[in-house]
């Protein structure tokens, strides 16, 4: 994602780096903590939709699945029609899922809509690495990654005591709704703040590498999708991963 353009950041002074590391410390704890917030709303959710254990858990992993999936074409987005601009519209589309699954009237579109969240959150933590990496000179990557790398430690650990809190005293639509406000205040600072960029001449998009990766994705997850009894009511144990693959 051409990193390497604004290496010689110096003239740029210190406020400006340290800007952009607040920016994108909002979005990368929105991505990361959006990973964890919903799996202690799992009960509730069930209760809400009327639906069993296994079809709830799409909540999660339509999430999960969809940031893995999208993730590698981060770079492609970036070069092609700008990093601040890309950046932004991935807040936005965050954002707007989060409001979504707010509003969601049924299982299926709640999926919808966390599928789109994972859309967003896909390029928000990829592309916050490498704003700062623009920004920050090489003897000072270790700090501008620190800064980065203290709320994605705290955001995994935080979840589930956040929707443990929404979920007992409010509701679940409230660990969606907890984004919007965040994902607002990020969308106006990166707006006003960042500086746009991409690349001279960017790479073509390599269709044929990203499905195979989707699909070698899908494959290497179905194991821990299908921990779930099977065949007998036994459930599926580590030693028969090869059965869960081929089916």
């Amino acid at each position: 994602m051409q990193v390497n353009a604004g290496v010689a950041r110096q003239r740029q002074g210190m406020s400006y780096k340290w800007t952009v590391a607040c920016v994108v410390i909002l979005g990368a704890f929105m991505s990361v903590l959006d990973q964890t917030v919903v799996n202690i709303a799992i009960p509730r959710l069930q209760s809400a939709f009327g639906a069993d254990i296994h079809s709830v858990q799409w909540v999660a992993t339509a999430y999960l699945l969809t940031q893995g999936a999208f993730t590698p074409i981060a770079p492609f987005l970036a070069n092609t029609f700008g990093i601040k601009r890309t950046y932004i519209l991935s807040l936005i589309a965050f954002t707007a899922g989060s409001l979504l699954c707010g509003f969601a009237w049924s299982l299926p579109a709640l999926i919808l809509f966390r599928i789109l969240q994972g859309l967003g959150g896909a390029v928000l933590l990829p592309l916050s690495f490498t704003l700062l990496f623009r920004e920050f000179p090489p003897e000072e990557r270790g700090i501008a990654i620190g800064s980065l790398g203290v709320p994605i430690l705290i955001a995994p650990a935080l979840g589930p005591i956040v929707g443990g809190y929404l979920v007992t005293y409010a509701s679940w639509q409230v660990i969606f709704f907890i984004n919007i406000p965040i994902g607002i205040v990020a969308v106006i600072l990166a707006a006003l703040f960042l500086r746009e960029a991409r690349a001279a001449n960017p790479d073509r998009l390599d269709i044929v590498g990203l499905l195979t990766a989707r699909s070698a994705w899908r494959r290497c997850s179905t194991p821990f999708r299908r921990v779930a009894p099977m065949a007998g009511g036994q459930p599926l144990c580590w030693a028969s991963w090869p059965l869960a693959v081929s089916r």
